[in-house]
């Protein structure tokens, strides 16, 4: 996302670390909501989140 900082990204090894952090966290107890909760993320979000992990299963 970009700022009047600059633009951040992620290198490729980057990308592959928050796949693989995604995968743990959808191994932990309440997966990737939970983590959310405890991150104390938007509801909205975490709506917007969740409606994207049901669409990826599916």
């Amino acid at each position: 996302m970009g700022s009047e900082d600059g633009t951040k990204g992620l290198t490729e090894n980057g990308i592959d670390d928050l796949r693989d952090l995604l995968a743990d966290i959808r191994t932990w107890d309440g997966g990737i909501r939970q983590f959310l909760v405890d991150e104390q993320c938007d509801l909205e979000m975490i709506e917007r989140v969740m409606a994207d992990e049901v669409k990826r299963v599916l």
